[in-house]
């Protein structure tokens, strides 16, 4: 059956609102009865589309879902129009279908490519630009809407009906020319952008822009078949090309947290920087990563979405990191952020900073402050912040303490004959005996000058005795070499012994210490005194 638009001019302005009303209550009857698979496809399309709205509505505290919202209302529009269309009986009715649809499809378009801009994080139009970009479909709408009065969009309308399958063919006006070309041309920039970043990603990023690209490229190619077909019974497929890449786009919002999670206009930022960026499950299970974060773990490359990875297990507990890298060991921090949405832990960002340089540097304070740079053992604040840590209630009252003050007997001749290079070489070649003499739990520290204090725990007065006097054997006996010449160094030593439980303050011991060294040196030096009342030689 076969009908001309000239034929129905008068009637179609008569029909337009009281059919639309009977095309409902005929859409209800024919679905009970309707065997037509392409039916079937419409209805599920505009189903899809009204999913889609509804989301977008409810997920409208991203920005991000604004001009989503549009698009999947024109959607709707198109593909509910599409349907009356197509189970209309009349020409009037089915353009009625017409007049619904162009009131989505010419907008349909332009708010995917708009939105595929907020998506990548681009700077939106001002409200000139707007203007200039609303300008072509809201006039598309309103000469679409004013046929047969005025014949830009459409010059002339058919109606075609094969016993199954109502169909209204339009002959293209200028406008409508005008309106197919302004959408390749914003289909051709929506793809130029996808392809842009889909080129540099990977992971999660890459499926979710292949998922964009899907959801432009169906309709795109759908649209060029229908646009080059000259048969006039062929089925528009146009509105289910439409729903199938609406509902790509459902699932990259809904199933790839397109509008929350992981937006990629930040995963720019994210991929070009040299921390390690990884994006983990609540159960610590792989998302995705930068390339800086599988350049230092190369596992996370062989890692699909959802599998577990030990190394990110061993991070969940941790603070800091330590990996080998080139050879050399590195340290990074870690600092972990959970990703909220809707006030429910959806995962957590772990970011891995490299810290070696600081950590180098905060070494090197710590040992200038910590160790004589000449000696090579404790500095005098060390030693007594060392020492005060040792000697706490609970361990005097179980262990007994030894103090040493030791001290090279006329070591300014040394100086004053050898220059103080010479001098130098001394006082480290002592440090280095004194130091290798005792255990490593034993605290040995420059006193000044030449002094040396020691402190040790945990030995009876016996065996210090032993221990010190050897240390004064073996330094006498131990020749330096200088410039041809071998010194003979010796050393006065004085000791205050604490016995478990009658450990003094700190400065009380070196008190004691520093006068047993007193009377080793006026007793002729080279000699080691024991603090007492009354000081005795050991």
């Amino acid at each position: 059956m076969y009908y001309s638009s000239d034929f129905a001019v008068g009637k179609i302005n008569s029909y337009c609102y009281f059919r639309i009303k009977n095309c409902l209550l005929e859409l209800i009857k024919e679905m009970k009865s309707m065997l037509n698979i392409f039916v079937w496809i419409m209805i599920f399309s505009t189903v899809v589309s009204i999913i889609l709205m509804i989301y977008a509505v409810a997920t409208y505290n991203s920005e991000r879902s604004f001009f989503l919202i549009f698009s999947c209302i024109c959607t709707f529009l198109y593909s509910f129009g599409y349907l009356l269309e197509i189970i209309s009986p009349t020409i009037e009715a089915a353009f009625m279908g017409v007049r619904v649809q162009k009131m989505g499809s010419p907008f349909i378009v332009l708010l995917n490519y708009l939105f595929m801009r907020d998506v990548y994080g681009e700077k939106r139009f001002g409200t000139k630009g707007y203007c200039i970009l609303f300008a072509l479909p809201v006039f598309n709408l309103f000469t679409a809407q004013a046929f047969p009065w005025i014949r830009l969009h459409y010059t002339h309308i058919e109606y075609f009906w094969d016993g199954l399958i109502a169909n209204c063919q339009g002959t293209l006006g200028p406008v409508g020319i005008l309106a197919i070309a302004y959408h390749f041309v914003l289909a051709f920039l929506t793809i130029l952008r996808i392809l842009k970043h889909l080129k540099n990603e990977s992971g999660l990023l890459r499926y979710q822009n292949l998922c964009l690209l899907a959801s432009v490229l169906i309709p795109l190619f759908v649209n060029i078949y229908h646009t080059l077909s000259y048969d006039y019974l062929r089925i528009d497929l146009n509105p289910f090309a439409v729903a199938v890449g609406q509902s790509l786009l459902l699932y990259s919002v809904r199933k790839q947290n397109l509008l929350h999670v992981v937006p990629l206009a930040r995963a720019q930022v994210i991929e070009s920087m040299t921390d390690a960026f990884i994006v983990c499950s609540r159960d610590f299970s792989f998302l995705d990563a930068n390339q800086a974060a599988k350049q230092l773990l190369p596992e996370l490359n062989s890692l699909l979405p959802g599998e577990s990875m030990g190394k990110l297990k061993q991070i969940k507990n941790e603070a800091e990191l330590y990996l080998e890298k080139n050879g050399e060991k590195r340290f990074y921090k870690i600092t972990k952020t959970d990703i909220l949405q809707n006030s429910k832990n959806s995962g957590v960002c772990i970011l891995l900073h490299d810290i070696t340089d600081k950590e180098r540097q905060l070494k090197k304070l710590y040992n200038k402050a910590t160790f004589d740079s000449l000696m090579h053992i404790y500095t005098r604040a060390a030693f007594f912040d060392l020492a005060q840590f040792m000697l706490t209630p609970d361990k005097v009252r179980i262990y007994s303490y030894t103090l040493l003050m030791i001290d090279l007997d006329h070591f300014k001749n040394v100086n004053d004959t050898y220059g103080h290079p010479c001098g130098d070489i001394v006082l480290e070649t002592i440090a280095v005996i004194v130091k290798g003499h005792f255990f490593e739990n034993d605290i040995v520290g420059r006193y000044g000058g030449e002094e040396i204090a020691v402190l040790l725990e945990n030995i009876s007065a016996g065996q210090m005795a032993e221990k010190v006097e050897k240390l004064r054997t073996i330094i006498e006996n131990t020749r330096i070499p200088y410039q041809g010449n071998d010194l003979n160094i010796t050393v006065s030593i004085g000791m205050a012994y604490f016995p478990a439980g009658k450990s003094q303050p700190l400065e009380n011991m070196i008190e004691r210490a520093d006068s047993a060294l007193y009377k080793a040196k006026n007793s002729g030096r080279n000699r080691v005194y024991l603090y007492e009342e009354k000081g005795r030689e050991v």
